[in-house]
């Protein structure tokens, strides 16, 4: 037996060789024709693991036919996976027999990559499109599939652009390509939506503050990444990210006189949009004697065309304003010494823009005496005491009041101050004598200069007073007042309530001065309040009050006659002001003859359906009035037949 073929041996694992060497000496007995190696590979290059596949070309019969992929052992199979990257060889084998055997091998024809996954950028450009950009040179190519069925090869570094049919969610994939290799590489993807039309963003606001920072308001209207950028030279230089979806950015230090603007980019087409530009105004301040010099930034890099107006605020509350581009600049009178007041200047524009500056103070300084009080009240409370009040001018806040005095004189002239704290707005005289009334008041108050105001004209309050008797049972009470003084009233009005608080149960028209007279037998009210109500202006003053307390009583016969000749003929009290009572007759037995919890009840001199008999009875009365006083009463009374 010819053993020539035994170096292919070698290869082969043990039991695959007993295998072979049984096979051999088979064939040794046999004739057999020599065959020429012959194979070709599928994927010669890929990423680990690559799995290839060889197909025999020899002609010989497949049994006798054997590969060896790279360093790995001898096998019949015609599919192998190498796992690690690296350059191969595949050498083929055939077993002739007798004939002998020829082998070939195919020298470094397998190359196995390390899978790397792809760098890319994905742009999204206007008007639905996207640049897919490779960004490395690894593979020899690279397959971008876009997600709507479409696809494109390209390049090391290279881009490849691509326009939707509509913005709903695609996936891009990319995977890198080795030529004549397999599609088996690691794949990278990433999830984009398309831009719709190509709009530039719109600025509503920009605010600087004091602190050097700046905020700007504002509304993106394409979903593409935005620019702020700063005026430098003849263009603009671009110093942050605007972040996508935002709505409000701050800038952390703001450049004074700078201008600014939001910008677009469309990298497909090239194109910029930007936003309306917007600057850092200022307000500039300067104290003089008893104003303020106010002066501003102009419009600065904006057509004067698109100018709007200046509002200038001062403490939060608007000042001035104008539609004059050109007027920077106000003199500031309505100032008080030492007070420091702050100003910001909001400029408008066509567009929608507000540009707002920095909040400036300043202390101010003046010599102008504080305006007088005008706004002054003056009331008379239940209780009796004036209420006198005020309000400081406009611009001459409580806060920079530092004290306040109040005048009151009367009607002999003698007058009395009070000094009050600074933040009163409001005297309550309690040492009020009607006797010595009218009285009169007056405020003046010093500011922070440690000047003082000219006094408030006096005002004196409604003085009511009553003439008359209030314990007789018949009579008349009298009234006058004299009219409210220093400020115009009207609705001059006299009115009754039976308690302090209650709606009055007696309202009369009275003019502003004059008399008003009441029935003390007509009054059903044991105990009334009186006083004069007129307007002032948009409140309502009072006069003083006056309480009324009528005198209650209960009187009674000690004797009727009850014989129908209609004088006497039954026996009652007469009573005024009385809530509860009750009357009982007793005879001289001690029987109750007669009860009622009427006043105006009457015993008609009967008892049980027949005439009681001359003689005397016990009557006994129990009363209370409406101002709770009781009233007991146990008297001898005759039935006089």
């Amino acid at each position: 037996m010819d053993f020539k073929n035994q170096k292919y041996l070698s290869y082969l694992p043990s039991s695959i060789s007993f295998i072979v060497v049984t096979a051999l000496l088979f064939l040794s007995q046999q004739t057999v024709f020599a065959q020429t190696p012959c194979f070709d590979v599928s994927n010669v290059k890929g990423c680990a693991p690559l799995t290839v596949n060889v197909t025999d070309c020899s002609g010989a019969d497949p049994n006798l036919v054997f590969y060896r992929f790279g360093e790995a052992r001898v096998q019949q199979q015609t599919i192998f996976t190498f796992q690690e990257p690296g350059i191969y060889s595949i050498s083929q084998l055939i077993n002739t027999g007798g004939a002998g055997g020829d082998s070939v091998r195919r020298e470094n024809i397998i190359e196995v990559f390390a899978p790397k996954v792809v760098d890319f950028d994905v742009i999204r450009c206007a008007d639905r499109k996207v640049r897919v950009q490779i960004n490395e040179n690894y593979y020899d190519s690279y397959k971008i599939d876009f997600g709507d069925n479409q696809s494109e090869i390209v390049g090391d570094n290279e881009f490849a652009e691509h326009t939707y049919n509509s913005e709903r969610d695609f996936t891009i994939t990319v995977r890198g390509l080795f030529e004549g290799g397999a599609e088996n590489c690691t794949p990278s993807s990433e999830i984009i939506t398309p831009v719709g039309a190509f709009l530039p963003p719109q600025v509503a606001l920009f605010e600087a503050f004091e602190n050097g920072t700046a905020t700007i308001e504002y509304t993106l209207q394409t979903e593409l990444p935005h620019n702020l950028e700063i005026m430098a030279g003849n263009g603009f230089e671009k110093i942050g990210d605007i972040p996508a979806g935002s709505t409000r950015f701050t800038i952390e230090d703001v450049s004074p006189n700078a201008v600014y603007r939001i910008s677009v980019q469309d990298i497909c087409s090239n194109q910029t949009e930007s936003s309306s530009l917007f600057y850092v105004a200022d307000v500039i301040l300067r104290g003089e004697e008893n104003y303020i010099d106010v002066g501003w930034t102009k419009v600065t890099a904006i057509d004067d065309a698109e100018f709007v107006k200046y509002t200038l605020l001062k403490d939060g509350n608007v000042i001035y304003d104008t539609t004059d581009v050109s007027i920077t600049r106000i003199f500031d009178e309505a100032v008080v010494c030492k007070v420091t007041y702050c100003y910001q200047l909001e400029t408008e524009f066509a567009s929608g823009l507000k540009i707002i500056s920095p909040r400036r103070c300043i202390l101010a300084a003046s010599n102008a005496l504080p305006p007088p009080v005008f706004d002054i009240y003056a009331s008379f409370n239940p209780t009796g005491q004036t209420v006198f009040s005020w309000s400081y001018p406009a611009g001459t806040l409580g806060a920079v009041v530092t004290g306040a005095k109040v005048t009151r004189k009367n009607r002999a002239g003698i007058e009395n101050i009070y000094t009050l704290n600074s933040a009163d707005s409001t005297f309550e005289d309690r040492a009020v004598d009607i006797e010595a009334a009218p009285y009169c008041y007056s405020i003046s108050y010093t500011n922070a200069c440690d000047l003082t105001s000219e006094a408030s004209p006096f005002i004196c309050p409604i003085i009511l007073r009553m003439e008359g008797n209030t314990s007789e049972k018949e009579g008349t009470l009298s009234f006058d007042w004299t009219a409210f003084e220093g400020v115009p009233t009207s609705n001059y009005v006299i009115e009754q309530t039976d308690s302090l608080g209650k709606e009055p149960f007696n309202v009369q028209g009275v003019s502003s001065s004059g008399t008003y007279s009441i029935d003390i037998g007509s009054q059903t009210k044991q105990t009334s309040y009186i006083r004069i109500r007129a307007y002032l202006g948009d409140s309502i003053t009072y006069s003083n009050t006056i309480r009324i307390d009528f005198r209650s009583f209960i009187n009674f016969p000690n004797a009727f006659t009850p014989n129908g000749d209609n004088l006497n003929d039954a026996y009652g009290v007469e009573s005024k002001f009385i809530k509860e009572f009750e009357m009982m007759l007793f005879n001289r037995w001690g029987e109750a003859v007669f009860q009622t919890n009427d006043v105006n009840g009457r015993w008609d001199g009967r008892y049980r359906n027949t005439l009681a008999p001359s003689g005397e009875y016990t009557m006994k009365i129990v009363a209370t009035d409406q101002r709770n006083r009781k009233y007991v009463f146990t008297e001898m009374v005759k039935l006089i037949r």
